[in-house]
């Protein structure tokens, strides 16, 4: 049974209270059902604000979005404990054998950013991937200082890793390449930009809304092959490292369900000046 987690929490209970003079008043409680949907940490920060509003349009219905990482949150649709999931890459083969269907509801660029001390401004596509794959190591080889450079990287489970490793290195080096495993490891966007800005000589990416933590502590975004990850960039397919948020479900959801009604609210105007506000860029 899905994490729907039809909870019926108070089944319209009712309580009477009897007064001096005898009248009684029915007082009844709200009746809330509680749904619980997660999965990218990239999705999160739109799905939480959006919630908010869908909460107050619906009353008693009481969701939550667990960040787990894209992989972990399209499992757990399949295994049904989530209803919805967010994802922030595209699905597997296998994925879409077991039902599993997407719907787009952003896009995003993905940011490559560097700590304050690193003096690199512009990496080709080309160095990018080597760096990440660990054929490059040393900052003086693409013309920067002698240091080391560390690199801050998302988990497997991460739909961010996987759409980073695709577009970068795998079309870049071939697709047996792989990220290196000599690496700083983060669960979530805000992690990965915060260790990038404390970290000396780091280099990591993150969705294009967390690239503020970086910037704001003196660290810089890197333009790749001149291009830089502007909303105006990413929309024109300018900037090589793009792509779709999505949320997943497992088949369509039947029409009037919260799921139905959470994903054309996140379509809707409202849901995408949310995704406006959270520096990701509207459908429409």
């Amino acid at each position: 049974m899905k994490k729907v987690l039809c909870t019926l929490a108070f089944m319209a209970l009712a309580a009477t209270t009897v007064f001096a003079g005898g009248n009684s008043e029915t007082k009844v409680t709200q009746e809330t059902t509680k749904y619980t949907f997660g999965g990218s940490s990239t999705v999160a920060p739109i799905a939480n604000a959006a919630i908010v509003g869908f909460e107050e349009a619906n009353p008693g219905v009481d969701v939550t979005y667990e960040t787990t990482g894209s992989s972990v949150g399209i499992k757990n649709i399949i295994n049904g404990t989530f209803s919805l999931a967010g994802s922030s890459r595209e699905l597997k083969e296998s994925e879409v054998d077991q039902g599993v269907i997407k719907t787009p509801i952003a896009l995003d660029g993905i940011t490559v950013a560097v700590n304050k001390n690193v003096s690199i401004a512009n990496l080709s596509m080309e160095q990018l991937a080597n760096i990440f794959s660990g054929n490059i190591t040393n900052w003086k080889e693409v013309g920067g200082e002698d240091m080391p450079i560390e690199l801050i990287v998302r988990d497997e489970t991460s739909g961010t890793y996987g759409s980073f490793t695709e577009i970068v290195i795998q079309d870049t080096l071939g697709k047996t390449a792989s990220q290196a495993k000599k690496a700083i490891v983060a669960k979530e966007n805000g992690e990965v930009a915060t260790k990038i800005a404390s970290t000396p000589g780091a280099i990591g990416y993150i969705g294009m809304g967390f690239a503020s933590i970086v910037t704001n502590k003196g660290g810089k975004e890197v333009s790749i092959d001149g291009v830089l990850p502007t909303i105006d960039n990413v929309i024109d397919k300018a900037y090589p490292i793009s792509r779709s948020l999505y949320i997943v479900t497992v088949g369509s959801p039947k029409e009037g369900s919260i799921e139905s009604k959470f994903i054309s609210y996140l379509l809707s105007d409202k849901g995408q000046d949310i995704v406006a506000e959270k520096q990701f860029i509207p459908l429409n």
